[in-house]
C-alpha cells in the first residue's frame, strides 16, 4: 500500500498566506494521484481560531482528494479539553478523519493498516499522554501499525527539549511513526520515524531553503521517498563585514538583493549581515534596511560576535570570582589602554561611581 504523508501546512499563515494555501493544495493533489491514502501529522491551521475564510479553502482543498485523509491536530490548533478545534470542525464537515487519542482500521486489497493518532499536547504531558492513549487499547497483529504525532522529540533537533525520546518510540509496538512539528524533513531510527516537514516556509531559517514536499512511503518495501512539490522558493544568504560602514553595508545588501532577485524574480530572499562595524559604530546605526520589495527579510547580527565575547568574560570573571567593582574597573582598564596616561583609570572609575556631574568636574580639571 502507499501512503503519502504531509504536514505543517498552516493554512493562513499570515505572512504567505497565499503559499499557504496553494502549496498545500499542490502538495494534497498530488498526492492523492500517486497514494492509497494520506495522513496529516498536525498544524493543518496556521491558528487555532482561523478565520471563516480559511477554513473554507481548506474544505475546498479536501474535497478535490479522492482518498482518505486521516489528520490529527497540531500545536497550533491545540484548545482546550472540552473546545472543538478547526481540525475537528474539517471532520464535522466529512473532509477528514480526525484522530486524537484513538485508532481507525483501514483495508485494502487485503492489506490492513491500524493507524493511531494523538494530537499534540504540552510537551511536559507528551510522554505520559502517549502511554495513557495506548493503555489498554487493542492493537491488532496483522496489521501493520502507524503512529501519529506532533511533538518535540529529544535528540532530533538541536536546542529544542522534547519529553518523549527516539528510545521510547523505537519500543513502542509500531511499525512507522510520523511526527509532525519539526519544520525539516528527517528520517530516524532506520526510517522507522518519519518527519515529512512542512508544505510552507515560516520561520525563514536556513534549513527552510530545501525543497518543500511530502513523503510517499511504500509499506510492502518499507521504504520512503521525498515528493517535491510545486513552491516558491526560500534564498538564504549571509554577508560578513569587517569595519564597515553604513553606506558599505547598504550598497552591498542593495548589491545581494538585486542579485538574487535577478537569479529568481518571485522567490523569499533572506540576508543576515554579520560581522563588525567600523570603531565607534553601533549595528543599531545602520537601522532598518526597507525594500518596496515585500519578500526581502534582512537580519542585522553585526556587532553579535562582540556581544558574545562579552558574555564569555562575563563568564570568565564569575569563574575568576571577580566583583562586579572588580570586574567593570577591569573593563574600563582595557578600553582606555594606550589612549589616556595622565591619570589612572581607577580614579576615574571612583568619580564615575560618585555620579556623571563628578566624573565631569575630574576631567576638566588640572588632571587632565
Amino acid at each position: 500500500m502507499k501512503i503519502s504523508i504531509i504536514s505543517d501546512m498552516h493554512l493562513g499563515y499570515p505572512r504567505f498566506e497565499e503559499d499557504s494555501f496553494i502549496q498545500a493544495e499542490n502538495a494534497f493533489l498530488d498526492a492523492d494521484s500517486k497514494s492509497d491514502l494520506i495522513i496529516c501529522a498536525g498544524d493543518v491551521f496556521d491558528t487555532k481560531i482561523p478565520k471563516l475564510e480559511a477554513i473554507k479553502r481548506a474544505a475546498a482543498i479536501f474535497r478535490k482528494v479522492s482518498k482518505p485523509i486521516f489528520v490529527i491536530h497540531g500545536n497550533h490548533e491545540r484548545r482546550s479539553s472540552g473546545m472543538t478545534n478547526p481540525v475537528q470542525l474539517l471532520s464535522e464537515m466529512d473532509s477528514v478523519r480526525y484522530l486524537h487519542a484513538k485508532g481507525e482500521e483501514f483495508v485494502l486489497d487485503g492489506e490492513k493498516l491500524f493507524i493511531f493518532g494523538i494530537g499534540s499536547v504540552p510537551e511536559e504531558l507528551a510522554s505520559a499522554a502517549l502511554s495513557a492513549a495506548l493503555k489498554g487499547k487493542i492493537i491488532p497483529q496483522d496489521a501493520f501499525k502507524i503512529l501519529v504525532l506532533h511533538q518535540t522529540v529529544a535528540g532530533i533537533v538541536p536546542g529544542e527539549h522534547g519529553h518523549i525520546t527516539l528510545e521510547e518510540l523505537d519500543a513502542s509496538p509500531f511499525d512507522l511513526i510520523v511526527n509532525g512539528h519539526i519544520h525539516e524533513t528527517k528520517w530516524e531510527l532506520n526510517g522507522k520515524l518519519i518527519i515529512p516537514g512542512s508544505t510552507v516556509v515560516t520561520q525563514l531559517k536556513k534549513e527552510e531553503t530545501e525543497p518543500r514536499g511530502y513523503i510517499l512511503y511504500d509499506t510492502k518495501t518499507k521504504s520512503a521517498d521525498f515528493v517535491p512539490i510545486v513552491h516558491r522558493a526560500f534564498i538564504f544568504e549571509e554577508l560578513e563585514f569587517k569595519d564597515a560602514g553604513i553606506a558599505d553595508v547598504n550598497d552591498a545588501v542593495g548589491k545581494k538583493v538585486a542579485e538574487l532577485r535577478a537569479k529568481d524574480p518571485n522567490a523569499i530572499i533572506k540576508i543576515k549581515i554579520k560581522g563588525k562595524l567600523k570603531e565607534g559604530m553601533l549595528a543599531s546605526d545602520i537601522g532598518s534596511i526597507r525594500f518596496d520589495d515585500k519578500l526581502v527579510f534582512i537580519d542585522n547580527s553585526l556587532g553579535a560576535v562582540n556581544m558574545k565575547e562579552r558574555i564569555e568574560k562575563i563568564k570568565k570573571s564569575k569563574d575568576e570570582r571577580l566583583s562586579v567593582r572588580e570586574f567593570a574597573l577591569k573593563e574600563l582598564e582595557a578600553s582606555v589602554s594606550g589612549k589616556i596616561t595622565l591619570f589612572k583609570p581607577s580614579e576615574l572609575f571612583d568619580k564615575l561611581c560618585e555620579g556623571v556631574e563628578e566624573a565631569e568636574v575630574f576631567l576638566k580639571s588640572g588632571k587632565n
